[in-house]
């Protein structure tokens, strides 16, 4: 009877540590899924803006936030932003794709201001792409001169992309190497290494193509964008953001 009365004690102890480890295994795999969750939901709860519109934008601080589905074959693209350093987009472009579709992207206007009488023009960003296969895509300066006459891209976080038209130099603007490239009037400085989180220097950028002849000295800066040019997400709606963004002249 008291090996009976013990053998039950036991068993009831038993059963009770086991579904106290079930259920703490069950706490920490729904902490576990909650994380997870989190992490890929990158579209925050009620930002300040979000639209799915292809051209739809929003004006903060000085800045444009534009969601820029400018080729008509793009796939669905949802912009949010809580400010013009706090935004992304949630993007759906073909798998396979090649072409970019889409440049949403933050931007600010100059007014076609010559750009020898600026001290300095450089933008900072930190920014961040998804990590899947099929990705085409990269983070990018888009500058606009001469009333939109021009186009100088810097080229910062590249996955897949190849800019336009023929490397015409190798370049090293402050302390960094670029390729350049040339199609028509779109020059392309495309960073050797990527890095999401950095400084532009835009002024030596154009100030190298001037004194290279390939653009007017006297030319006027018109806008200045940072975005990213997307062609394939892998045919799935995938998550970019932008978590820093300044411009200084």
């Amino acid at each position: 009877m008291r090996r009976t009365l013990f053998s039950l004690l036991t068993a009831a102890v038993i059963t009770a540590v086991a579904s106290s480890a079930v259920a703490s295994s069950a706490v920490a795999s729904s902490a576990v899924a909650s994380s997870a969750s989190a992490a890929v939901a990158a579209i925050p709860h009620h930002p300040n803006f979000e639209s799915s519109g292809p051209f739809a934008w929003w004006n903060n601080g000085g800045f444009r936030v534009n969601n820029d589905e400018w080729n008509p074959a793009a796939g669905p693209q949802m912009i949010w932003a809580n400010s013009s350093s706090d935004w992304g987009v949630k993007s759906d472009q073909a798998a396979g794709n090649t072409a970019v579709e889409t440049y949403p992207a933050v931007k600010e206007d100059f007014g076609n201001v010559p750009v020898l009488s600026l001290p300095t023009i450089t933008d900072g960003f930190t920014e961040s792409m998804p990590n899947v296969a099929g990705l085409d895509a990269e983070a990018a300066v888009d500058v606009w001169l001469n009333n939109f006459g021009t186009e100088v891209m810097i080229w910062v976080d590249n996955h897949g992309q190849t800019p336009a038209g023929n490397i015409i130099a190798h370049v090293t603007i402050s302390g960094q190497s670029f390729a350049v490239w040339q199609r028509g009037v779109t020059y392309t400085f495309a960073l050797n290494g990527n890095e999401t989180s950095g400084q532009a220097n835009i002024l030596a950028s154009v100030q190298w193509l001037m004194q290279q002849g390939y653009v007017p000295g006297g030319s006027t800066l018109r806008q200045v964008d940072f975005g990213w040019e997307i062609a394939s997400t892998g045919g799935s709606p995938q998550d970019f953001a932008v978590t820093n963004y300044w411009v200084h002249t």
